[in-house]
């Protein structure tokens, strides 16, 4: 089974006060075990240390807390390179789907997903990688509550 991360799940498993940090830590959990593979972009971690710099009061990272963190998960994760041809397909995804904005970043984590071959597409996320979706994209999970860890079928 091969997983796809999106920043929203790395973000909660990351941070112990995290309102979904329990719901995400299942799934980093079988990553760490070796249970499934996983992949995050490259994109991913950037946008990763972003967020984690700019929580709200106590969540926030300063830079070089939240540098620290990402290099851990880094080499849990094994982030992946983005082609060229990611980027221009995820301009043209978006487009097709009349999406704009922020959309393009999702549609690079589900395109590379696609192209690596993900089962899944792990998520807080669910409808802004739905909307992206085609007939060759993996199934977008969302992490339960209560806190589970349920393979995609």
């Amino acid at each position: 089974m091969k997983l796809a991360f999106d920043t929203s799940v790395l973000v909660a498993a990351l941070i112990d006060s995290h309102p979904h940090h329990l719901r995400a830590s299942p799934w980093v959990a079988a990553v760490s075990s070796g249970e499934v593979e996983a992949e995050i972009t490259w994109h991913a971690v950037a946008e990763a240390w972003s967020v984690l710099t700019r929580l709200p009061g106590p969540l926030r990272l300063p830079p070089s807390t939240a540098t620290i963190v990402i290099e851990r998960a880094s080499e849990l994760f094994q982030p992946v390179d983005l082609t060229p041809s990611v980027y221009r397909s995820a301009l043209r995804r978006c487009t097709e789907a009349g999406a704009g904005s922020g959309a393009v970043f999702d549609a690079l984590h589900l395109i590379s997903a696609e192209e690596r071959g993900a089962d899944g597409m792990v998520t807080f996320n669910r409808n802004d990688f739905e909307r992206l979706k085609t007939g060759g994209s993996p199934e977008i999970v969302v992490p339960p509550d209560p806190p589970a860890f349920t393979l995609p079928t």
